[in-house]
Order: C-alpha cells, then sequence, then structure tokens
C-alpha cells in the first residue's frame, strides 16, 4: 500500500501549535484534530488610485506608507505635486519646492529624499536640488554633485545612493554614483555600464542598480558595496523605464518597456533572478516601493498617463486539509 512516507519520504508529524508559515510551507502537520499544511499567496491586486494621473514619477517607503512626487502630465514639463499612501488610499500633501520629472527618491514616507531630474524651469533642462520630507514638507537640502536626471536611488535620507541617469553638461549617458550622508553628497564608485531609466534598491553600503537604456533595453545587474560596483547575474528581461524595490538579497524588478510596454516581475535572491507572477497592467515610468513581499507599483504609462496602483504580496497561511 502506497503511503505519505512512501512518497514524500517522511511521516506526517503531530505538532500541538502551528509553525511559522513562511517556515511551513508545503509541509502537512496533524494536531489532534485537523491535517494542516502551509500555502503561499503570490500575486499583484488592485491598490487605490492616486489622486492625480502621471508619470515619470519617484516615490519611497514601504507598501503602508508611501509618498509619490513629482512626475509628468500633458504640457507641464514637470510637476511639484506629493502624495501619501496608508495602504488603502492617496492623499494630497504639501508639494515640492520645484518641479520636475525623472527623478529619484529616497527614504520613508516621513523621512524621504527628493532630488535632480528633469525641470521645466532650468536652463539644461535637469536639476541637482535636492529636497528633505519630514513628513509633512519639503525643505532645501544640499545639491547634488552633479546636475542628473533619468536616474534612481536607494537608502535611507540619512545615507542615501544614486547612480546612472543623464548627467549635465549635455546630458550624457552616465555610471555616476552620489552619496548622502543627511548633509551633503559625495563622489562614490562609478557604475560599470553607464545607463538611464534604471531602478535601485538596497542601501548606500548595499545597493544594487539593474535594467536600463545602455542604449537600447538592458538586463545588467549590478552590486554596490559602499565603494564600487560588481556586475552579478542579467535580468531574465531586458527593459528601462522599470521600477523596483527591496534589498541587495532580496529585490522586485516589475513593468518596464522592452520594445513595448511589459507586466514582467522578477524577484533577486542576492545572485539569479527568477519569474515572479505579472503585474495586471502593463505599465512603465512608475514608482516602486516596499518590499519583495509587500510592493507598490503607482502611476506611469499604462499605455496612457494612469493613476493606478498595484500592491504586490507574497503571504503564506495555514489551512486546514479538507476533502472539498
Amino acid at each position: 500500500m502506497t503511503t505519505y512516507k512512501n512518497i514524500h519520504g517522511k511521516k506526517i508529524k503531530f505538532l500541538a501549535s502551528d509553525p511559522p508559515a513562511a517556515v511551513a510551507e508545503g509541509q502537512v502537520w496533524y494536531n489532534g484534530t485537523d491535517f494542516k499544511t502551509s500555502i503561499a499567496s503570490l500575486g499583484w491586486s488592485s491598490g487605490g488610485n492616486m489622486g492625480t494621473a502621471r508619470y515619470n514619477l519617484s516615490g519611497c517607503g514601504t507598501q503602508t506608507a508611501a509618498l509619490g512626487f513629482g512626475g509628468y502630465i500633458a504640457g507641464s514639463g514637470g510637476v511639484t505635486l506629493s502624495e501619501e499612501y496608508d495602504g488603502s488610499s492617496w492623499a494630497e500633501g504639501n508639494d515640492l519646492n520645484t518641479a520636475r520629472q525623472k527623478l529619484a527618491g529616497i527614504g520613508t514616507q516621513t523621512a524621504g529624499l527628493a532630488c535632480g531630474g528633469f525641470s521645466p524651469a532650468a536652463p539644461n533642462a535637469a536639476v541637482n536640488n535636492s529636497e528633505e520630507y519630514n513628513g509633512t514638507s519639503y525643505s532645501e537640502g544640499n545639491n547634488l554633485n552633479t546636475i542628473r536626471s533619468h536616474f534612481k536611488g536607494a537608502g535611507t535620507q540619512t545615507a542615501g545612493l544614486v547612480c546612472g541617469g543623464y548627467t549635465a553638461p549635455g546630458l550624457t549617458r552616465s555610471g555616476v554614483t552620489n552619496e548622502y550622508d543627511g548633509t551633503s553628497w559625495t563622489v562614490g564608485g562609478a557604475m560599470n555600464t553607464d545607463r538611464t531609466d534604471l531602478a535601485a534598491a538596497g542601501t548606500q553600503t548595499a545597493g544594487l542598480g539593474y535594467g536600463g537604456d545602455t542604449p537600447g533595453v538592458s538586463a545588467a545587474t549590478e552590486e554596490y558595496d559602499g565603494s564600487s560596483w560588481t556586475n552579478s547575474n542579467d535580468m531574465g528581461t531586458a527593459r528601462k523605464h522599470l521600477a523596483g524595490r527591496g534589498t541587495q538579497a532580496a529585490t522586485l524588478a516589475f513593468g518596464g518597456t522592452t520594445t513595448a510596454l511589459v507586466t514582467s516581475t522578477e524577484s533577486y535572491n542576492g545572485s539569479t533572478w527568477t519569474a515572479s507572477p505579472a503585474m495586471a497592467t502593463a505599465t512603465s515610468g512608475h514608482m516602486g516601493s516596499g518590499t519583495t513581499t509587500a510592493a507598490i507599483a503607482a502611476g506611469g504609462k499604462a499605455p496612457g498617463t494612469s493613476a493606478k496602483t498595484e500592491e504586490f504580496n507574497d503571504i503564506h497561511i495555514v489551512k486546514v486539509i479538507t476533502d472539498s
């Protein structure tokens, strides 16, 4: 007679209390009353729409306390709009001091940093302005070392990192890295591959830069150790105008453009990328915040200017096994 032990190589354990759901995924146990198992629920679902549709915005924070700022609305060149997300709805807050799009975002909803970007007021089309957000309003901080746009940031308001983008003069594609200590910016080690419209994640001493335009869509991934960048394994789908958040050892990449808008989502484990459930709507130029288990994507082109928000969750649930 075939038994569970014959098939799976182990007996069903008796456990008086349930183990942590994430640890027990795929296991079966008995508690004296029910047979139980843990299953993963992984994928994207709809969140509350932003108050103002836009793309080429940036942001920071978590899935339940996110901040989205700047961006492009037709005819604007760049906007000052800033909104906060509480996990279900967006509320408009105080504006940026400088209108801009294609900027970088760093930090949290109550300690954020908005820097650089393309500004309609700038004579060379890019700025080096840096603004700190305290949960209520933006104040001017010290400027970036480099005037730049089309780049991304990671880390915190007191230990930030930005990389890639177009730099002035001439808006040249670059791999320039700048680090922020909460007061001033310094130049860090340059990326191995010059690129724009990439994604970034992690911290100032354990950062990650991936995707972008090199020119042409790129799958290249690089890790930063606080002084220099090292090439890692490529993403499965080369793309630009993507978003992503997480740590150097656990990062998400979602959406973007290949030759068209994509829904593709991938997760990075510190070494390699694997496919995850796709977004519901193909989009690019959107903001991303959160972690690999609880992320959001908001705004973007989908294909028109979008206010849509999607939430990504990796949830483990303990369930009773039944015959139905």
